[in-house]
């Protein structure tokens, strides 16, 4: 892009790694693309270690002119058992260090969500060891001045879908912040707009979402009705960014944002289509 970008524009690997493990492009080719896509950061995460080393990612991104927004982590705070609880937060408490290594102050957990475990315990319980284990993380990832953060989550089983499921969860772990997803509260009906509203402050990142409703889908996150849903291109779903990027903007939000889209089967190019996605979103700036 030729003028200055309007938001700090960072990618995921996660939905282009299906087209690195196929052979449709090398995890090295990631990076120059998506610098000429308009990106400007890269969320690193677990997942680069099927593909490249540390150094390697690093190396890749200064090649390409990327920072490193934040390191994504995934563990199992709801696990039954009080063992695999302190396993999870370990397990967080360690990535804190990998976060670090890669020259990254955000640390972004994710929950591994296992429907069987979930359904052991009530919803008051899985969010209570939710609250317990991040509260620890950030305790101990304060002192080394690195910030934790979690998303609205898009799975009905899970107590970290809608405003008033993240409201107690970030209340209950103060220091705690926000990846706001403007997609992932749908699983529970409520509205990306009403939820930005209510959450747009306590945001240290965002990724950015755009969802629809095809007909027949086997693949992609199910909600609360049992209809799937899918990353659609930006502009082409239900998701009202030209309201919700204005409020950011209001709010003072800087921080970074994950342009985030799916390919499906059919799809073209993905950096095509996120670089596509970008000039729509600036233009609602």
């Amino acid at each position: 892009m030729q003028n200055e970008p309007k938001m700090k524009w960072t990618f995921m690997s996660l939905q282009i790694l299906d087209d690195v493990r196929k052979g449709k492009m090398t995890f090295a080719e990631m990076f120059p693309r998506a610098r000429a896509a308009g990106f400007v950061a890269y969320d690193a995460s677990d997942m680069d270690a099927e593909f490249a080393s540390r150094e390697e990612v690093l190396a890749l991104c200064r090649g390409a002119g990327l920072r490193i927004a934040d390191y994504i982590h995934w563990l199992h705070m709801t696990d039954p058992d009080e063992a695999g609880v302190q396993a999870a937060i370990e397990s967080g408490k360690q990535a804190v260090h990998t976060a670090l290594a890669h020259g990254a102050h955000r640390l972004m957990i994710v929950e591994n969500v296992v429907p069987e475990d979930l359904a052991r315990m009530s919803r008051a319980q899985a969010a209570e060891k939710l609250t317990r284990a991040l509260r620890s993380i950030v305790e101990y990832a304060a002192d080394y001045g690195v910030t934790v953060m979690v998303e609205d989550f898009p799975s009905p089983l899970l107590p970290m879908v809608t405003s008033a499921d993240m409201r107690m969860l970030l209340d209950g772990a103060p220091g705690l912040r926000l990846v706001l997803d403007t997609g992932n509260m749908l699983a529970q009906k409520e509205s990306p707009v009403e939820f930005a509203e209510k959450m747009a402050d306590d945001a240290a990142h965002v990724h950015l979402k755009d969802i629809e409703y095809p007909e027949g889908a086997t693949t992609g996150d199910v909600d609360c009705d049992g209809r799937r849903m899918w990353n659609a291109q930006h502009g082409q779903g239900v998701v009202e960014f030209g309201k919700i990027l204005p409020l950011l903007k209001a709010r003072g939000f800087d921080g970074y944002v994950t342009v985030e889209y799916g390919p499906h089967e059919g799809t073209q190019d993905h950096f095509e289509k996120m670089a596509e996605s970008i000039r729509y979103l600036e233009e609602l700036i």
